[in-house]
């Protein structure tokens, strides 16, 4: 039977980061954006970072500190159907909000080189 991804493994210089289901990963790499001149349609390209948006939970004992200062981090994004991407110079580039109740939620978005598929 074929397995489809479920669920996502986020690390950041070697430490998990435990997530909520719904964490995303944006490759990143080069966009292609539309160039319209008299009559032509041709492309121009442009490099965009790899973006990683996730939620974590707020645990007794736990400091946000390592979250809010990442920075020149490593960062691995796990798929639980094998597939592994690796993200370099990584950083977080929101602020880190923590929200109240529904287990203290803690949001995160963290930007990087484009994301390299790991073979």
């Amino acid at each position: 039977m074929t397995q489809f991804l479920g669920r996502a493994k986020i690390s950041a210089n070697g430490k998990t980061i435990e997530t909520a289901p719904g964490a995303s990963l944006d490759l990143g790499g080069i966009k292609n954006n539309t160039v319209v001149t008299g009559s032509k349609i041709g492309r121009a390209e442009e490099l965009v970072p790899s973006v990683i948006n996730c939620t974590t939970s707020l645990e007794a004992g736990m400091s946000l500190a390592d979250l809010r200062d990442l920075k020149n981090a490593t960062v691995i994004f796990e798929c639980d159907t094998g597939q592994s991407y690796v993200i370099r110079n990584a950083f977080r580039t929101d602020t880190t909000t923590l929200k109240d109740g529904a287990g203290g939620e803690v949001t995160i978005v963290i930007n990087g080189d484009p994301a390299e598929e790991l073979l």
